[in-house]
């Protein structure tokens, strides 16, 4: 039996100024993290690394060492109140964010990596069971939006941070600041409405059973979705942007300034989090309305194939770098509407269980796709590589599209 401490369920604007500062806390927390994906790739030699498959496994490690740490987290929840665990992931991503100006050699960011994982796993879940409990079935979908549009503002941050300021400053500099920043936002934590807490009791059932759900189909169909768009997208994609423009030799001269592939990369994800910042919440809250949840994946994932595929073919710089940013904006768009999907069906099931193996399964396909990638270009080629991503995000679709799951009024599809 698993009783997890939350706060009760708020509504009105109480609830999603909760929302608001808990993206904000994760924004901060995403800084260090989000730098990696663009300055490894292409720094690796210079802070002790020998070889871009050991950048895979670093961008993956933080990933495979939640898979076995998000049951206990979720227990520990219902120990703690959401507050004290934001407290200790704050502190814990601002301590291995300043310490990775000071890493050098593999084993050194492996340790890293692995306790910067721990405090995302403590950090997610907590966001996500406080989401679940403060929302509805009329606006699930726009506060998840919202949370991961905001949220991914530390994510430009930081790869602004691995593309301009660890060329300009350093990256001893640049991580300080960013750890510091995180400290600094710690009394933001006591801002979230403490109301009274409850023990939700999920009597006599366990963490997690198949048994709970009226379809089991269309759970295995959400965890099948979710695994291969964090395989494909959200781990592959982020890990090897950088050295796919590298790759192509895409270099731009503006004003007089090189716009090196590290740059590149670090302007595409920008683009990417901005538009982000107000896409997610009218996807979200569109998923909400008549459009339905699955209308829109089934659009999406068609659309992440076809640019997918498009990314290995000889286009014209401008539109081959468009053709990025969409690739990504089309992966902010399904991580919103799995996430959407995942809390209707907690919201009628075991919420901690739910949500726990929602995020396991989320995890374990942002853990192989870096590593996989890197992999698979030394095998297969890059190109060949990306074009494997593209059948499977399309072969989805199709199921998606062909196989009819029936699934509760929560969920608004038609």
């Amino acid at each position: 039996m698993l009783r997890l401490k939350v706060t009760k369920r708020v509504q009105g604007g109480h609830g999603y100024q909760s929302v608001i500062l808990l993206a904000f806390i994760t924004a901060v927390s995403l800084l260090g993290d989000s730098m990696l994906y663009i300055a490894l790739p292409i720094h690796w030699k210079d802070v002790g690394l020998l070889s871009l498959v050991e950048v895979g496994i670093l961008l993956s490690a933080n990933r495979f060492i939640r898979l076995p740490l998000n049951p206990v987290i979720s227990w520990l929840y219902s120990k703690m109140s959401i507050r004290t665990g934001l407290i200790v992931a704050l502190l814990t991503a601002g301590s291995t964010t300043i310490l990775y100006g000071w890493a050098n050699g593999f084993v050194f960011w492996l340790i890293l990596r692995c306790v910067w994982g721990i405090a995302w796993s403590v950090l997610r879940l907590g966001a996500y069971y406080m989401i679940v409990d403060i929302s509805t079935a009329d606006n699930r979908g726009h506060h998840m939006g919202s949370f991961n549009g905001l949220s991914r503002i530390g994510g430009l941050i930081g790869m602004l941070g691995g593309g301009f300021f660890v060329e300009w400053f350093g990256i001893r500099n640049v991580t300080l600041v960013f750890g510091l920043l995180a400290f600094l936002s710690l009394p933001l934590i006591l801002r979230i409405p403490h109301i009274a807490s409850k023990e939700r009791k999920e009597a006599n059932q366990p963490l997690f059973t198949f048994s709970l759900f009226k379809n089991k189909q269309t759970l295995l169909q959400l965890m099948l979705s979710v695994f291969l768009v964090m395989l494909c997208l959200e781990g592959m994609v982020a890990a090897t942007l950088s050295h796919l423009i590298d790759v192509r030799e895409i270099a731009i001269n503006f004003n007089g300034i090189l716009l090196s592939a590290a740059i590149l990369a670090s302007l595409i994800q920008a683009i990417r989090l901005v538009i982000g910042v107000f896409l997610s919440p009218w996807v979200g809250k569109k998923s909400d309305g008549k459009w339905g949840r699955r209308s829109l994946l089934i659009v999406a994932l068609f659309s992440a194939s076809i640019f997918l595929f498009m990314s290995q073919f000889s286009l014209p710089v401008p539109y081959w770098l468009f053709n990025l940013v969409a690739i990504l904006l089309t992966s902010s768009i399904l991580v919103v509407l799995l996430d959407s999907y995942a809390s209707d069906l907690a919201e009628e099931s075991s919420r901690a269980g739910t949500i726990t193996t929602y995020v396991m399964i989320s995890d374990v396909g942002a853990a192989f796709g870096p590593v996989l990638g890197y992999l698979s270009e030394d095998a297969f080629g890059l190109k060949a590589t990306y074009w494997i991503a593209a059948s499977i995000l399309l072969l989805l679709a199709l199921q998606w599209l062909f196989i009819r799951t029936h699934v509760s009024k929560l969920i608004h599809d038609n």
